[in-house]
């Protein structure tokens, strides 16, 4: 009998949250997933300018790191995105990327970067790394059965950092020079989006941000764009498919330098998508 009592209490249970469950998939707009995974590749197109200035001053050139220093212009890489509901319309939307090349090249042309000046036919090593990360908080508003616009809240860190080295001229003397330097802050983020549901298993999206420093040592903004569609062949497993453009300056007035860098990267991403 006590079997038979366990048997029909867990039964009713399973019931109970099975119930639950579906309601709370029932409650959830179209256009939205309670939980939602996504690991991809991100097909990115870059043009990146900085300027370096010396420690005493002197002004450094403006170089392109692709052009320059022979860095590819375009390169893949691991991009992952994770966003949940708190209830039927608020959520936390999690995005994040590294951004990293290095090359070796002989200048066609003079460039002084930190103080350094580095002559024609000098061979120089470049890298650059670049990581993005944001947090924020969104609300949904529907806008009939098959979309919803959202508004979203929080914060965005970016770090940069570049490496310069090779033959180079230093306080009048020829010699090996190596210039490491790097930068990074947390920022204010603002975000807009739209999601459309064709029906439970294809949708279209597009979102809007920028991120923000105004003060500090290291100032600047990033502003993205993008607009996807995915698909899901099973309920739970499916694919996506996005281009996205962004942009990004930074200004640093640290003690040891000053400058300033511009990229532009722009290109595919492809996930493999999971939603629960």
């Amino acid at each position: 009998m006590n079997k038979n009592r366990n048997l029909l209490s867990r039964s009713i249970c399973a019931a109970v949250l099975a119930g639950a469950a579906g309601a709370a998939a029932a409650d959830t707009h179209p256009a939205l997933d309670r939980i939602s995974i996504s690991l991809g590749v991100y097909q990115a197109d870059s043009d990146a300018d900085a300027r370096i200035d010396g420690s005493g001053g002197s002004l450094g050139s403006n170089v392109n790191f692709e052009d320059d220093f022979g860095l590819t212009k375009d390169r893949e890489v691991a991009r992952a995105r994770l966003s949940f509901l708190i209830g039927d319309s608020q959520g936390l939307e999690i995005d994040g990327y590294s951004f990293n090349r290095s090359a070796t090249k002989t200048l066609d042309r003079t460039i002084v970067y930190d103080g350094s000046t580095f002559d024609v036919d000098a061979q120089v090593h470049g890298r650059l790394d670049m990581d993005f990360a944001s947090v924020a908080w969104r609300w949904w508003i529907p806008a009939g059965d098959a979309d919803v616009w959202g508004v979203g809240l929080g914060a965005g860190y970016y770090r940069v950092a570049g490496q310069v080295a090779g033959e180079a001229t230093l306080n009048g003397e020829p010699q090996f020079v190596r210039t490491d330097e790097s930068a990074s802050a947390w920022a204010p983020l603002v975000e807009l989006g739209w999601r459309h549901a064709f029906s439970d298993r294809a949708r279209l999206y597009a979102d809007i941000s920028g991120v923000y420093k105004s003060s500090g040592s290291i100032s600047g903004h990033i502003y993205n764009g993008a607009l996807g569609f995915e698909y899901f062949p099973w309920q739970a497993i499916g694919f996506g498919i996005e281009y996205g453009a962004q942009r990004i300056k930074i200004d640093a007035d640290k003690t040891n330098f000053d400058g300033e860098l511009n990229i532009n990267l722009s290109g595919p991403s492809a996930f493999l998508k999971a939603r629960f």
